[in-house]
């Protein structure tokens, strides 16, 4: 079994406890999950609109953003700076 990170895990909490509700049974995470996927296989069109409005990264927003690093070249950063989030800690740290 695979350990997956959700960062909206309330969304996947409110719709396991829908389906529980009109199920009239309770649904694992897991089961809930899989629905997911299998509904996203079948509608696989409505899945890739979906994910078109999710900005990526392209070689001229890259430039974009290491023009903007270039020009502010002069500011300090702390390299022992501690961050709450685990995951910002591990991404800002490197």
């Amino acid at each position: 079994m695979s350990v997956i990170k959700i960062p909206n895990k309330k969304m996947l909490d409110n719709l396991q406890a829908k389906l529980t509700l009109r199920l009239g049974r309770k649904i694992s995470q897991q089961e809930t999950l899989d629905l997911c996927l299998r509904h996203a296989i079948k509608d696989f069109e409505d899945l890739v609109r979906l994910a078109s409005n999710i900005s990526t990264l392209t070689p001229e927003i890259a430039e974009e953003i290491i023009a903007l690093f270039e020009e502010d070249d002069g500011s300090s950063y702390d390299l022992n700076a501690k961050f709450p989030n685990p995951d910002d800690q591990e991404i800002y740290s490197l």
